[in-house]
């Protein structure tokens, strides 16, 4: 178990220490949200109320990052719904000792009610929406949800949560993502990225 937190600061070095994968699978769009971006959004939900004692719903959960992260924040109970087998090994060992149950299956079968989803799903670079359908279990399965997408994919995510929800936040971010890739040329690379909170 970790000590109390006094800080986003102290999250977000826990947050850098969890274990990751060794091999990213490029056909998921397994893109890791960083420590830095996942204790702020993390932090943004805990000042909102809509963490702390609240039953929370990490989508395409990856090594657990917002999982833990909600965790330690005073979250009642986390799902961690993963379609990698892989990842949802190190979500066993990134959360354990905390209420994460681990669902490793497709987003369209998860089926339990939450009331806040946290979630950086796929961008849909490769599979053209393929986002879509984390947005609509958010909406269908939460009354609040804080989530991440490519700033290119700006056009339809705004045209979803109009038509779906209420959005109460909507900033420009950048996601710092590192060598995972053949095609990737560079140590690290800023994505920019779309941070939304919507209530539903």
């Amino acid at each position: 178990m970790y000590s109390p937190l006094r800080s986003k600061k102290d999250l977000e070095i826990i947050l850098q220490k969890l274990k990751k994968p060794e091999n990213y699978k490029g056909y998921l769009e397994q893109y890791p949200t960083d420590a830095a971006l996942a204790a702020e959004v993390l932090f943004i939900a805990y000042l909102d109320g809509n963490l702390d004692g609240k039953t929370i719903g990490d989508f395409g959960a990856g090594n657990g990052v917002f999982s833990l992260g909600s965790a330690m924040l005073g979250a009642s109970k986390v799902f961690a719904v993963e379609v990698d087998a892989d990842q949802c090994e190190l979500i066993r060992e990134n959360t354990k000792g905390f209420n994460v149950e681990i669902i490793n299956s497709n987003i369209e079968e998860f089926h339990t009610r939450v009331d806040t989803v946290i979630m950086n799903p796929p961008f849909g670079s490769i599979v053209e929406h393929s986002d879509r359908v984390f947005l609509e279990k958010a909406v269908e399965l939460s009354g609040f949800i804080y989530s991440l997408h490519n700033f290119k994919s700006a056009e339809f995510v705004d045209n979803f949560y109009k038509d779906n929800a209420s959005i109460i936040r909507r900033q420009v971010v950048n996601i710092r993502i590192p060598r995972l890739y053949k095609h990737h040329s560079k140590d690290h690379e800023n994505i920019k990225a779309l941070f939304y909170t919507c209530e539903v």
